[in-house]
Order: structure tokens, then sequence, then C-alpha cells
């Protein structure tokens, strides 16, 4: 049995892994601090740890994680989680395998090991409150020099007023919804706004299509420069059909039309990241890798 966590920007998923499946999933809001974040990783698994015989803890981490070390370092959804290496603390704490990696990795190496389509040259775009991104060669995560290969969430776009502004503030719904309630006080959810967008009621409409412009132009940019033979999309959103219906309209329309693209919803939906980080503990333990090991030789 194998617990894996998925931490983002509002809350953090966890779940049981037995046989490749998930047999129980839950979420608790986002820690404000380290240390209540690091409570909250103790209690939940001193509770599985109680109830099963768990054999490795998966992490997956917005941030640019190093997973050799489990440290994370640059900018994260979680703003205070570069303070303390917590993979490293855990492992010390339940002396058992812990492996880290980033989130849209994760949500890569799932496709990768589990998913129904075999590629050998894939880009990821993770969609959430902001856009992770990831990049896969042969089955293998590129990385770069920084290890912030595949970061697509921090290329800079213009803005409708002509200002520079990264690809994940200008096109996710979350992002929308920000907008909407600072220009007009419109308080509605992301839900209601997209489901408003296909009414072509306004403000609504106009927002969330210039919201798919900017999407096509980040995923026109990635078409380019990477030439991946598929881009996948993951995060909750990328279940939703409409949603992916809507972007491969956008990007056959106008300059946009000018690539083929082949754009496809990750296998697991928003579960991705925790099949990728079980993934990539499954892959840890063959390997006999220790977060321990590793910092202790740093």
């Amino acid at each position: 049995m194998y617990l894996v966590f998925d931490i983002g920007g509002s809350s953090t998923k966890y779940a049981l892994i037995e046989n490749d499946m998930i047999i129980e999933k839950s979420s608790k809001a986002q820690a404000k601090t380290m240390d209540e974040f690091v409570k909250f990783f103790e209690d939940t698994i001193i509770y599985y740890q109680n109830k099963y015989k768990i054999e490795g803890i998966g992490l997956s981490s917005p941030g640019t994680v190093d997973p050799l070390t489990g440290k994370i370092l640059g900018q994260s959804a979680v703003e205070f989680i570069t303070e303390y290496n917590f993979a490293y603390h855990l492992e010390n704490r339940f002396s058992l395998p812990v492996a880290i990696e980033n989130d849209a990795n994760c949500a890569a190496l799932a496709e990768v090991y589990y998913g129904k389509y075999k590629k050998d040259y894939i880009a990821f775009l993770i969609i959430g409150s902001g856009i992770g991104g990831a990049v896969v060669n042969k089955g293998n995560i590129v990385r770069g020099a920084k290890l912030e290969s595949g970061e697509f969430g921090y290329m800079l776009l213009k803005n409708e007023d002509g200002n520079y502004e990264n690809f994940s503030t200008l096109a996710t719904l979350p992002n929308v919804r920000r907008k909407m309630v600072e220009k007009y006080g419109i308080k509605d959810t992301t839900y209601q706004i997209f489901d408003k967008y296909f009414k072509k009621e306004e403000p609504y409409f106009s927002h969330v299509d210039l919201m798919f412009d900017y999407l096509a132009m980040g995923i026109y940019n990635i078409a380019y420069t990477i030439d991946p033979e598929i881009i996948y999309l993951g995060g909750g959103i990328s279940s939703d059909e409409r949603f992916i219906n809507e972007l491969k309209k956008k990007l056959q329309s106008g300059i946009f039309a000018s690539k083929e693209y082949d754009i496809r919803p990750v296998s697991f939906f928003n579960d991705n990241n925790l099949y990728g980080a079980y993934a990539n503990l499954k892959k840890t333990i063959k390997e006999g890798r220790s977060l321990k090991q590793r910092s202790e030789d740093d």
C-alpha cells in the first residue's frame, strides 16, 4: 500500500494506491505555514499507518523540485514551500521511502507509465489556478540546466492593455474569475462563468474567449518551439469535453491554423498528479534511491 500526495495552491489531495489503483482519496485545505503543512503530513501518514502497511510516500509538488535531494526552489503556488525540505524530513521521521517530483512532471509520468498513447516526444500543459508544464523525450523528463524545462506558465505575453503578463495569469479560468471580481464585482464561480460563456452572456463571453486566445497563443508557441508529437492537457478542466473542443476550435482559426496540433486530455484528468507521484515513487524504490543518502552526500 502506498500513500501519495498532490500539493496544490488551495488544497492538498492524498490517496491510497494498491495494485496501481487509487482505492481511497481525500483532500484538505492548504496550510498557511510550514509548521502546519508538516503537521498535516505527519498526522495523515500516522493515521494511515495505523490502518494499513504503508510501503512508501509519493509527493507531487509545485515549484522547481530537485527529485534527488527533495529540495524545492523558485516560485510556487504555495509560497512557504521552499522554506524547509519537508520530503527529507518525512523520510527521516518515518523511515520510509519518500519520492518527490514537480507536479506537472508527475502528470507527465502518469501518462508515460499508465497512459494509452505511447509517443517519444510529448509536451504537457497542466491547467489549474496557474499553468504548469513538462516535456518528455523517450519516456524521460527533460529537466534543463536549472530543472525548469517545460515551465510554460512563465512565458510572457502581452495583455489587452499592452503590458506583459505571464501565460499562467492570462490563460486560466481562476484568473478570469479574479478579473471579473476586480473589474465588475462579479463573484460567480469558474463553473458558472464557463457556463455563461456558452450562453454568450456578457461580460463572461468576452473574457473567456480572450482566455482561449491566450491559451491558443501559448500552445502555438509551444508547438513551434518544442514541436512535440502530442500536447497533453491536464488539470481538472481537462475532463470537460467542452473546454477541449473550444480550444481545438480556437486553434483551427486565424493565425493559429497555420500549425497542426494533436491535443488530448491526460488519461486520469485531475488524478494524473497522484498517479504520477506513485509512478515516481515506485521507480525510486526500484532504483534504491534515498533522499536521506543524497542529502547527506550534498
